[in-house]
């Protein structure tokens, strides 16, 4: 089985049992989140290291744009999925602002480095090929 069908169906596995605990048991499941919150440097290294492991996949077989194109789906999925909760996250929004962005730092340099590299590709690539 190839690194695609593999990271695929981890994902597909990982949703399918999320959405079960959901439907099932959504108080274990939040039970299960709130544990995994109270270790946020464990399970931001978790993320770092899932992040490498598909990043590095991902960029070195798949074309740049492609990749950008489904994160970008899947960010106004996302953004569907939140959309129910709009009230309770302008509430947090106060609380966000007042501590400051200094605690998503690692994420903002991830979406802010991404968006570098899409613009830098689309203009330096093209000024590039036209030469």
């Amino acid at each position: 089985m190839s690194a695609k069908r593999i990271l695929a169906s981890i994902f597909a596995v990982v949703i399918l049992i999320k959405l079960l605990f959901w439907i099932i048991a959504p108080n274990l499941w939040m039970g299960l989140v709130d544990s995994l919150l109270g270790h946020q440097g464990l399970v931001t290294i978790i993320y770092l290291g899932l992040l490498i492991i598909t990043g590095y996949y991902a960029f070195s077989t798949l074309d740049f744009f492609d990749i950008v194109v489904v994160m970008f789906f899947t960010s106004i999925l996302m953004a569907i999925g939140a959309l129910p909760y709009a009230s309770l996250l302008l509430k947090l929004r106060d609380q966000i602002t007042g501590i400051g962005i200094g605690k998503a730092w690692l994420a903002l340099l991830l979406w802010g480095g991404l968006a570098v590299a899409v613009l830098y590709k689309v203009f330096y690539s093209d000024r590039e090929q036209s030469r």
